[in-house]
């Protein structure tokens, strides 16, 4: 399946570097309804909301108006979900099995999930990338990408790099 018809599927903490940043409708513009949500992704961002992470409630209007897809595990796949779990949380487990087995890409910045994505062949992306993809198709210019990118880590994002310019 080309790339650009992919699903995405995006753990907790990518989603809601985009959230905190105030830039959900950045990822609405660029991959359309794309954008996948599991269900145990959609429990952690439940979960951050109630500690105190309120701009997290952002995400649940893009689901209810179907901006965001959500989506549960099937039989089989929660099989593989639970040998997952060892190693990942139930949020980047469920994207790493559904990104498998429905052909899709799974967004994460955790290590261990993009190890376990290489390890079988599951493509991914992260925050970095997905702001480049945004200045490489114009749907960001690099300076704006630069500032959401300072807005995310400002908010706690560790980022591997302080400017998406210096990569493009």
């Amino acid at each position: 399946m080309p790339e650009k018809l992919r699903p995405l599927f995006f753990d907790t903490v990518t989603i809601s570097n985009f959230a905190l940043a105030d830039q959900l409708k950045l990822l609405t513009r660029r991959y359309g309804r794309r954008v996948v949500i599991t269900a145990e992704v959609r429990v952690e961002i439940e979960e951050g909301t109630a500690v105190g992470y309120a701009k997290l409630a952002a995400i649940n209007p893009l689901v209810e108006q179907d901006f965001f897809s959500t989506t549960t595990l099937t039989h089989p796949e929660r099989k593989i979900f639970q040998k997952l779990l060892g190693g990942l949380s139930s949020g980047e487990a469920s994207c790493v099995v559904c990104a498998q087995a429905r052909f899709g890409v799974v967004a994460t910045d955790d290590r261990a999930a993009r190890s376990c994505c290489t390890e079988h062949e599951i493509p991914f992306t992260g925050t970095i990338g997905i702001l480049k993809a945004c200045c490489r198709d114009n749907t960001l210019s690099p300076t704006e990408a630069d500032e959401i990118l300072a807005t995310m880590v400002k908010n706690g994002f560790y980022a591997p790099i302080r400017r998406v310019t210096d990569i493009l």
